[in-house]
């Protein structure tokens, strides 16, 4: 049970870092409706309240909470081949799939990943499959998803809980499975479910219902196993966000743990430091692709919402449960040791050695990729560039370690 918890708090951060992603107008366009925030959230809520009511038993419970969360993580896997495409709405579904399919229970979560923009009508699905292929956690999730699209974010008032009933009701057989339909309208009921969707802490709420009333840790040591996997496809989807960035994620992982090697860090540090590495820019989901590809120089109000990235990092892999050293290392790679960084502006006793490594690693990798405004530089080049930080931005002992590891 704490397993099952912990893994639905995880999933609950990273559905976050998704809906920071595509709440983006290009996305938005394609998939031809307006995300909202916590988009993934309420509906893996919306879902699990619909399969208690269903009578599914707690383990399908907790697959369709996941299910819910990872619902869209299609859409941000078509980022670099349907972005702005009509055609995403059908490709995400395929997608997503796809990517659960390696998560624990990924046999599960498939096919209700794959299915939940069908519906009982032909006509109105997106991949037009026979009604009894599809498994009730997609009907479940096509109906929590619908509803969510169509929610405000904020207080709802009676008329539009009873318009939204409504609607469901004129929709059941035609866009709603009608024992889903069924089971929405014996929980719209309960006006502390209604509530419950506009918290700030669904999570805790979710998981109480879930589990009953316990704690659950704030901080977990580092597993290996899913989470190498989860930290892999999410720096594999950050990594969509630009075509400038096709591997950036995994350059910066594979650099930072060579140069830890170089200190002699046990295996155990340098797994740690390696995951880092590749969610050290999880924040950059929230950063609309225009300004990631921008081909001439970003204004200032640009430079300000890149600078935010590193902050959003930090709250996500927090919320997430990782250690805070590894929260720290993947946060901290733009501080600098004269405290003019960002976002704490931290001075150099408080940028510990994994996160100097980090910034190096992610210069070094950024100057050696292309870029929209030049060319990749050579190994040479880019410590060259690195050099004249030292002391300022770097570390002089470390930019030497790269010099001796890199080149």
């Amino acid at each position: 049970m704490p397993e099952d918890a912990f893994y639905i708090r995880r999933m609950w951060s990273f559905s976050r870092a998704l809906d920071l992603s595509l709440v983006d107008e290009e996305i938005e366009r394609g998939l031809q409706v307006a995300l909202g925030q916590r988009h993934g959230e309420r509906v893996a809520y919306i879902a699990m309240r619909l399969g208690r009511n269903l009578g599914l038993n707690k383990k399908d419970l907790v697959h369709l909470t996941l299910a819910g969360l990872l619902h869209d993580i299609g859409a941000l896997g078509c980022f670099r081949t349907h972005y702005g495409n009509s055609k995403i709405l059908n490709k995400h579904c395929l997608v997503g799939s796809a990517i659960v399919e390696r998560f624990p229970s990924g046999a599960i979560l498939a096919p209700a990943i794959k299915y939940h923009h069908e519906t009982p009508s032909p006509t109105r699905s997106a991949l037009r499959v026979p009604a009894d292929e599809v498994p009730l956690m997609a009907r479940i999730l096509s109906l929590a998803d619908q509803v969510d699209l169509r929610l405000p974010r904020r207080r709802h008032t009676r008329q539009e809980r009873d318009e939204m009933l409504q609607w469901i009701t004129r929709e059941n057989g035609i866009l709603f499975y009608p024992e889903v339909t069924v089971a929405f309208e014996q929980v719209a009921e309960k006006e502390a479910f209604w509530l419950d969707i506009e918290q700030s802490d669904l999570l805790q709420i979710a998981l109480e219902l879930l589990f009953g009333k316990w704690h659950l840790p704030s901080v977990r040591e580092l597993e290996t196993g899913f989470t190498d996997e989860l930290a892999a496809t999410f720096a594999d989807l950050i990594d969509q966000k630009s075509q400038f960035t096709a591997r950036h994620s995994r350059s910066v992982a594979e650099t930072v743990e060579h140069l830890a090697s170089g200190l002699g860090w046990d295996e155990k540090q340098r797994h740690e430091i390696y995951v880092a590495g590749l969610l050290h820019d999880l924040g950059k989901l929230s950063i609309p692709k225009k300004i990631l590809d921008k081909q001439g120089p970003l204004d200032a109000s640009e430079v300000e919402v890149i600078r935010t990235h590193t902050y959003y990092t930090h709250r996500l892999l927090t919320e997430a449960g990782f250690p805070t050293q590894m929260v720290e290392w993947a946060a901290h790679h733009h501080e600098r040791l004269d405290g003019r960084g960002y976002p704490f502006a931290l001075t150099g006793k408080d940028v510990d050695v994994g996160a100097r490594l980090m910034t190096i690693a992610d210069m070094f990798a950024a100057l050696t990729e292309d870029r929209p405004y030049r060319r990749a530089m050579s190994a040479g080049e880019a410590l060259d560039i690195i050099q004249r930080g030292v002391g300022i931005s770097v570390d002089a002992e470390l930019v030497n370690l790269a010099r001796q590891r890199l080149v």
